[in-house]
């Protein structure tokens, strides 16, 4: 039902929806009954139904709200209209609500309303009470409300409205049987009737058309219903209904225009896809015939190969411009797959000729562009094989006269450049030679294969006489491949073998540094001798380990100059550096080797004083220690016997030390020396604690005999007083034969080469050192002795030599050898010494080991004639070369012993003039001893000393 044809019966007022709603927000339709009774029941009717079809089906869920206004009709009529209202609406959730007059009906009416109310029926209130269910501000004025409503502008838009939805209806049919006819369109365009589709751009464009009308008015309602919405708080539910109906409509006519839209665009495109297909077929026709005509004809004008680099490249040049002319063909070929393709992801059904022609098209061109690569391929292998060729004989060429004819190979510096160089050249000429018959044997197979024209017949091209050319050319090359390898193997050996000569002379001369570096330190830090037995050990064994260095280091210098020669002269090179480094490396070994033997010397003679003397200080303090023990504990005859043994011992000690005190002091001078004369790195000062070390030994071994000799002389004192006097009686003559025999001596001495040591066994009476030299037992090692090797009558060591001997190694020591070896030491000594001043040594020294004989001599020195007896009874004076304080010290120290003695001398005399039977008895004691000639010399001139006061 529309507005527009009820439009009279609305125009009545009969039911009006002013847009409020109740308290329970349900929509309220107002109802006159006094209206109701005046119009007829069939347009009261239609305007109930029309009224209750605007709100939507979901407003009618929640319920309306029905104000009856009864006010001035009776109950009979307001009765009747309830009873329509409850027909129209009782599918409807109603709140039915009848305003009554105030001044209500009779009591049964009360009843019945009080019943209706109670069953959810209508409710009779008066005006006044209508505010409980509904706002004032929802009810119109004529109810007392505020809610400004206006009918006839109600009903105009109702009517707009209809008419809206009347035409969205119709559109939306209308594009539906667009959309349908578009669709049937295809069957058409498929069998290529295009033209009777210009009706349809024209039907398309209308429909655009009316569609925009239609939202254009949809526009113009919303914007009135927008102003409406300004002036009202709450925009009435029928509007909202009304326009989500409306909005509803436009997107169905939205939907289908996008339906009509989709459809235009696919009629479209096959429209334009039967054009591209009818342009497809020209396309692929022009394609094959080309490359089926003028194609073929520009391929089989072209045959050759070339047979060297210019004409291969000719030819490569000429098949390049056949490739330009191929370009366009191609990019015809290229388009129409491409639009193949394209229409084909579209969905674009090609007919089945169009579809044979493009496989055929497919084939031909395939063929053809196969046939033009292989010929590309061809001339290519072609161009670069003969240029490998080319280039092949032009590197050897220049390797051969470069590397091989042009090498100097004397010059061993620029031997190991020149083997990388050739080296590097090989590998080149290598893999250029692999490339080059790899080349060659791909163009052999690419000519040996058939030749096929763009159908896939065969055509009769004959290349015989090209392969034959290309494998003469291999075989050419492989045999000067031969005769190159040849010739560089034997230039790669010549030069390895000068890189030997350069890296053995070079480590040779390396090993000569390194010896020359051993001898600077050995003269730095390992020239010096130790102050201990211990501690000279710890040296030997170190500088025996720096020995076996050096010789190692020597040895390995002379294997490397003895490979070097052999391969210079295997080279034909000349051999003046070699020999000049050989002379330079034996030069520094016999230097070093030298110097180091003088020091196994020292180091070994060393040794042997520490560890003798050590002995002897024992062997003194135990005879001492002993002797006193015995003299204390035994009786006076065992005492004589006693004190001969302990005089016999004495000699035999003091004949040793006598041996290691001249050792000593020529221990002492060697110390002073340096290892190298012409060497300016020695530090001589660097063995003045061994030298110091030597001297404590001397002195303390002399202390010791000196105590010895008094502890004896002591005893002897006390054991013959009774004859001191007259020993005092004969003094002067004893004293004076000593000096007479000493000036005899002196000078018969003074004829002589050389002087006796004079040890405290001279003046104890016991006999001098019956030997003039020493003899020590070898450690079981070689030694080298204190001298410099005279070379000089050797023709083989002589300067400039060209040959010459290497010291051979040293023999390892063997017990048979140990035992032959012999050493002789004789020195004689000069000595000058004041009481102020220190002592003054020459020495001549003979050293006879396995037939090896060495002198080493000084000048001699005159020695004073008048040598004082305390020079001669204190020799520890002789070789202590100390300051003078330190002699003064020593003189107090002596003359303090002196005067002890001569105390006691004098007591013993005192007692014995006391007693004659005393002095009897020591005179016969004296007589019955024996006393031999030597002790009393010794006594004799002890107590003449000890008298007159020498000190």
């Amino acid at each position: 039902m529309e507005a527009n044809a009820i439009v009279d019966a609305l125009h009545t007022k009969v039911a009006i929806i002013p847009g409020g709603r109740d308290l329970e927000e349900r929509p309220i339709i107002f109802i006159d009954a006094e209206i109701w009774t005046t119009v007829p029941q069939e347009h009261s009717d239609k305007v109930l139904k029309y009224v209750s079809s605007i709100f939507s089906a979901d407003t009618r869920r929640v319920g309306l709200c029905v104000i009856i206004n009864a006010q001035k009709t009776s109950w009979r009529n307001t009765r009747i209209v309830l009873h329509h209202v409850t027909e129209i609406f009782r599918t409807e959730l109603t709140n039915i609500i009848v305003l009554r007059p105030e001044v209500f009906w009779d009591k049964q009416k009360v009843e019945n309303c009080a019943r209706l109310k109670n069953n959810n029926g209508p409710i009779y209130i008066p005006v006044s009470r209508l505010h409980k269910y509904v706002s004032p501000s929802h009810l119109p004025e004529e109810l007392g409300g505020s809610w400004v409503y206006n009918h006839r502008l109600w009903i105009n838009n109702r009517i707009r409205v209809e008419g809206f939805v009347k035409l969205a209806e119709n559109t939306v049919v209308n594009l539906e049987s667009l959309r349908d006819r578009l669709n049937n369109a295809k069957e058409y365009i498929e069998h290529k009737i295009i033209d009777n589709f210009c009706s349809i751009n024209a039907e398309t464009y209308s429909m655009t058309k009316n569609s925009t009308f239609k939202t254009v008015n949809v526009e113009q309602l919303e914007k009135q219903h927008t102003e409406q919405q300004q002036h009202l708080i709450t925009v009435p539910q029928d509007i909202l209904d009304t326009k989500d109906r409306i909005n509803r409509l436009l997107q169905i006519i939205q939907g289908k225009m996008t339906l009509v839209d989709d459809s235009w665009t696919d009629v479209q495109k096959r429209c334009q896809n039967m054009k591209e297909v009818i342009s497809i077929e020209d396309g692929v026709s022009q394609v094959t015939n080309w490359i089926l005509g003028p194609g073929e004809m520009l391929l089989n004008a072209q045959q050759n190969v070339g047979y060297d680099v210019l004409s291969a490249e000719d030819l490569k040049r000429n098949h390049e411009t056949l490739e330009l002319q191929c370009r366009e063909p191609y990019s015809h070929y290229a388009e129409i797959l491409h639009k193949l393709d394209i229409l084909t992801r579209n969905g674009m059904k090609f007919p089945q000729d169009l579809k044979s022609q493009k496989d055929f098209m497919d084939f031909v061109c395939r063929s053809f562009a196969s046939r033009v690569e292989r010929r590309r391929n061809v001339l290519i292998t072609s161009a670069r094989f003969f240029r490998l060729v080319s280039e092949y004989f032009q590197i050897t060429s220049s390797v051969y006269e470069n590397l091989m004819m042009s090498v100097d190979l004397e010059v061993v510096e620029s031997a190991e450049s020149n083997l990388e160089e050739l080296h590097k050249h090989i590998n080149s000429i290598d893999m250029l030679e692999k490339e080059l018959v790899r080349e060659g044997e791909k163009l052999s197979d690419l000519l040996s294969i058939p030749v096929k024209d763009a159908l896939g017949r065969e055509l009769s091209v004959n290349y015989q006489n090209d392969i034959v050319n290309v494998q003469e050319i291999l075989e050419m090359t492989i045999a000067r491949k031969q005769l190159f390898k040849d010739s560089v193997e034997l230039q790669k050996l010549t030069l390895q073998q000068v890189i030997h000569v350069q890296n053995y002379e070079k480590n040779a001369l390396q090993a000569k540094e390194w010896l020359d570096e051993l001898y600077n330190v050995l003269l730095k830090s390992h020239s010096h001798v130790g102050s201990s037995v211990h501690e000279i050990q710890l040296q030997k064994e170190e500088h025996q380990c720096f020995q076996e260095t050096a010789k190692g280091t020597f040895e390995f210098g002379c294997q490397l100059l003895q490979a070097a020669l052999t391969l210079r002269q295997s080279c034909k090179l000349s051999d003046q550096v070699n020999i000049q480094l050989t002379q330079d490396i034996w030069i520094s070994w016999k230097k070093l080797y030298e110097v180091s033997q003088e020091q196994l010397t020292r180091l070994r003679v060393s040794a042997v004083f520490h560890r003798n003397v050590d002995e002897y200080i024992r062997q003194l303090k135990e005879l001492t220690e002993n002797f006193i023990i015995s003299v204390v504990e035994e009786d006076n005859s065992n005492k004589q016997m006693q004190l001969r043994n302990t005089l016999q011992q004495r000699e035999n000690i003091l004949l040793e030390v006598g041996r290691m005190v001249r050792l000593g002091r020529l221990l002492k001078s060697r110390l002073r020396e340096p290892l190298c004369h012409n060497d300016s790195l020695n530090d001589v000062e660097k063995n003045e604690t061994a030298i110091t070390a030597i001297c404590e030994k001397l002195s303390e071994v002399t202390i010791l005999a000196e105590q010895l000799d008094t502890t004896l002389c002591g005893f002897k004192f006390a054991m013959e007083s009774d004859s001191i006097k007259k020993l005092l009686e004969t003094s002067d003559t004893s004293c004076q034969i000593s000096k007479s025999s000493s000036e005899n001596g002196n000078k018969s001495d003074s004829n002589k080469s050389d002087d006796d040591f004079v040890t405290a066994s001279e003046c104890t009476g016991t006999p001098p050192s019956r030997a003039s030299s020493f003899h020590t037992a070898s450690e079981g090692e070689s030694a080298s002795p204190w001298w410099d090797m005279d070379t000089s009558s050797s023709p083989e060591n002589e300067v400039g030599s060209s040959k010459y001997k290497v010291i051979p190694e040293p023999k390892k020591a063997t017990a048979e050898m140990c035992e032959k070896i012999i050493r002789e030491v004789t020195e004689t000594r000069k000595i000058t010494m004041s009481p102020l001043e220190g002592c003054t040594e020459y020495s001549e020294t003979t050293y006879n080991e396995e037939g090896n004989q060495f002198a080493q001599k000084t000048p001699e020195t005159p020695t004073s004639q008048s040598q004082s007896a305390s020079d001669r009874l204190f020799p520890t004076r002789i070789y202590c070369g100390g300051s003078s304080e330190e002699q003064l010290q020593e003189l107090h120290n002596y003359e303090e012993r002196i005067q002890q003695l001569k105390e006691r001398v004098q007591r013993a005399v005192n007692k014995k003039t006391k007693s004659n039977e005393n002095d009897q008895q020591v005179t016969a004691n004296v007589d019955n001893k024996n006393i031999s000639a030597s002790s009393l010399r010794y006594h004799e001139r002890f107590v003449k000393q000890a008298i007159t006061g020498i000190f």
